[in-house]
């Protein structure tokens, strides 16, 4: 399929996949999950010219994931152009699932994070397979990536258990086309405290759960005012610690018999793995708990930090980027930190150099999510513009 108007094509096909609902169901237990997404762009994948195949989750067959690869007519090298199915809920929203345009701004639930990306990314594969681009192109759609990213670990394992040689992945998140060079990463730990219920009344029979909780509650402030105080990251300011989750007890009238709190830490580059659940152990053994109560300290889930390489392919089409955005249309991209988390880490622990950069807007995860059109429509030209280059050196 040419792209003779990648413009047009790009709003054109943003608005028809945020009409498909793929809202993510391990956020929404009813949701359709990406299947239905998956299989309309694969489809247009293939008519496109690439070789593509869906991925199911081994736990969950809504959970769909695309890989397309096109195979040039002159060697080259190799490039990933990843981008997230999934969105979150949507609720609180007016006919979310139909994007609207309002002056330089289209409305939808993922026209932002990140269908606006995506489409841009399969445009700019369109372009670049009908100008028969050298090298290889591997179009990666994935699902999860609002959760717990099963469809970039499927994905990833899937190429790299293949001995798929990969030069660069450029990830298509909403970053106002500027140049995130750095993100944070987290780490979730489960504090349970254990006790002995009993009647309200007669509390020196029991051991109340919830005691512990209060001063828990003032050591994590407390952490996190150190890490504040302590040495900054150039781009990502410091590392924080917050509690998200408390809960305890079972009903009134009855001393708890036990309580749980989670707490997140985000944690910068370079900062041990075992930070996050390092801490928290300190922070309970400093508590003065009852000794009948029984405390455990669980680690839920942990993501790396990541940095973007400094040289190398990363950093080479970065300066493609730089040159072919502003030739686009749009401003000279900036280098920036992102305070979130986004899956390139898990791509550049797999050995594969990566970028991230995407068209954005504002309202992501809100009820008024759009992305600014201008932005959208120069994306995919700078794109397959900096990939044709890169592919081809």
């Amino acid at each position: 399929m040419a792209t003779a108007d990648p413009a047009r094509d790009v709003l054109d096909l943003t608005r028809q996949l945020v009409a498909i609902d793929s809202v993510n169901p391990t956020l929404v237990a009813t949701a359709r999950g990406e299947a239905a997404i998956a299989a309309f762009v694969a489809d247009r994948l293939e008519n496109a010219g690439f070789h593509v195949r869906t991925l199911a989750a081994a736990s969950d067959d809504r959970r769909v994931s695309v890989i397309a690869v096109r195979e040039g007519s002159r060697p080259g090298r190799t490039i990933v152009l990843n981008g997230h199915l999934d969105t979150v809920g949507v609720e609180g929203m007016d006919d979310p699932f139909t994007a609207r345009i309002d002056g330089d701004r289209l409305l939808g639930r993922g026209t932002s994070d990140m269908k606006g990306g995506v489409a841009g990314l399969i445009v700019a594969a369109e372009t670049l397979a009908a100008a028969d681009a050298p090298g290889r192109i591997i179009v990666t759609l994935v699902a999860d990536e609002e959760d717990g990213s099963v469809g970039a670990m499927q994905v990833i394992d899937e190429l790299t258990g293949s001995a798929t040689a990969m030069d660069l992945c450029l990830i298509a998140e909403p970053t106002w086309l500027d140049l995130p060079v750095a993100h944070r990463g987290y780490s979730v730990v489960k504090v349970s405290f254990r006790g002995v219920g009993a009647h309200s009344s007669q509390p020196e029979l029991g051991v109340d759960a919830l005691l512990p909780v209060g001063s828990l509650l003032q050591a994590v402030t407390g952490r996190y005012a150190e890490l504040v105080a302590s040495a900054q990251h150039p781009l990502l300011s410091c590392g924080s610690m917050m509690t998200t989750v408390v809960r305890g007890g079972s009903a009134p009238f009855t001393v708890a018999a036990e309580s749980e709190v989670w707490i997140e830490r985000r944690t910068l580059p370079g900062e041990a793995d075992s930070v996050a659940l390092d801490e928290v152990r300190a922070l309970v053994a400093a508590l003065p708990l009852d000794p009948r109560l029984d405390s455990s300290v669980e680690l839920i889930i942990r993501r790396d930090a990541w940095e973007a390489d400094a040289t190398g392919p990363a950093a080479e089409f970065s300066t493609l980027l730089t040159s072919a955005l502003p030739a686009a249309g749009g401003a000279t991209p900036q280098r920036t930190g992102a305070p979130y988390w986004m899956e390139s880490a898990l791509w550049q622990a797999a050995g594969v150099p990566t970028v991230v950069c995407g068209p954005a807007g504002g309202g992501l995860h809100a009820i008024d999510e759009w992305v600014d059109i201008p932005q959208l429509q120069r994306f995919p030209i700078a794109v397959a513009d900096a990939a044709g280059r890169f592919l081809s050196s």
